[in-house]
C-alpha cells in the first residue's frame, strides 16, 4: 500500500487512449496498484480516446487533476482502489464521446463480477467539478452520454463537496450490491450538487429495497438537485468547449 512509484507533477498528456481490442483499452493514465508513496499533482489529460484516468487497485492519492474533452469516462476505479482524489475538474465536449460504449464522468466497480473480493474499491473523491455536455436541462446530446456517476458492481466509492452539472443522468446506483453498500452507509455522498440532468437520481435493483432519493437527501448530508445549471452560479462553465 505504501509503494512509491515516483512523482508525476505538472504534466499534460494529450491524445492518449486507444482500444487494443474490444473492452481492452489503454487510458490517458492507468494506475496499476500504485501506492500512497507516489506523488500525483497538477496533471491534465486531454483528448483521451478512452478513460482519462483509471485506477486498478492501489492507494495513490491524486490532487489538482484535469480531464479535458475525453471520449469515455473521466475517472474509472476498479479492483480495490482506495486512494483519495481531490480538486478535480472535468470538461466534456458534446461532440466527443465513446462511440462503441458509453461516456460517464465517474465509473466505479469492485471488479467485473461485482464480487465481495477485498480490499474493496473505496475511492474517495472530493472538491470535484464535473462539467458534462448538456448546457441546459433540455439540451439534446448523443445517447452515448450517460451518467455523472455510475456506481455499480459492489463499489464503495464516495464523493463529497462536489458539483456534477450537465449530465443526462446524475447519480446512478446500479445493481443490488452497490445499493446495499449505499444502504449500509459504505457508499456515501455529501455536500454535493447535481444540476441540469434529465434524471438526477437513478437506481437499478432487483432484490434490494433502496430509495435513491432518500439516500441522497439523508439527514445532514446537504446534497442538492438543481434543475438548471445556472443555479450553480458558476461563470461560463461551458465556455471551454464548442457547445
Amino acid at each position: 500500500d505504501t509503494d512509491n512509484s515516483g512523482i508525476i507533477k505538472y504534466v499534460r498528456i494529450e491524445f492518449a487512449g486507444i482500444a487494443l481490442e474490444p473492452n481492452k483499452e489503454v487510458n490517458g493514465i492507468t494506475f496499476g496498484s500504485v501506492g500512497s508513496g507516489t506523488v500525483v499533482d497538477n496533471v491534465q489529460v486531454s483528448f483521451s480516446g478512452d478513460d482519462s484516468y483509471e485506477w486498478f487497485g492501489g492507494t495513490v492519492n491524486c490532487k489538482h487533476i484535469i480531464a479535458y474533452r475525453g471520449l469515455d469516462d473521466d475517472f474509472d476505479t476498479d479492483f480495490g482502489y482506495r486512494g483519495k482524489v481531490q480538486f478535480f475538474l472535468s470538461i466534456r465536449d458534446k461532440d466527443m464521446f465513446d462511440a462503441p460504449g458509453d461516456s460517464n464522468s465517474f465509473e466505479s466497480d469492485n471488479d467485473a463480477a461485482g464480487s465481495g473480493a477485498t480490499p474493496k474499491t473505496k475511492a474517495i473523491f472530493s472538491n470535484i467539478t464535473s462539467v458534462g455536455p448538456k448546457v441546459t436541462s433540455t439540451s439534446v446530446v448523443n445517447a452515448k452520454y450517460n451518467n455523472a456517476l455510475r456506481l455499480r458492481r459492489n463499489t464503495t466509492c464516495s464523493a463529497y463537496n462536489s458539483v456534477f452539472m450537465g449530465w443526462p443522468n446524475g447519480v446512478f446506483i446500479e445493481g443490488d450490491s452497490a445499493a446495499k453498500n449505499a444502504n449500509n452507509d459504505l457508499l456515501q455522498m455529501s455536500n454535493t450538487i447535481v444540476s441540469g440532468s434529465t434524471v438526477a437520481l437513478k437506481k437499478s435493483t432487483v432484490n434490494t429495497v433502496f430509495d435513491v432519493t432518500a439516500w441522497f437527501n439523508g439527514a445532514n448530508k446537504k446534497d442538492t438537485v438543481i434543475a438548471e445549471n445556472t443555479g450553480v452560479m458558476l461563470t461560463d462553465p461551458f465556455a471551454a468547449t464548442p457547445n
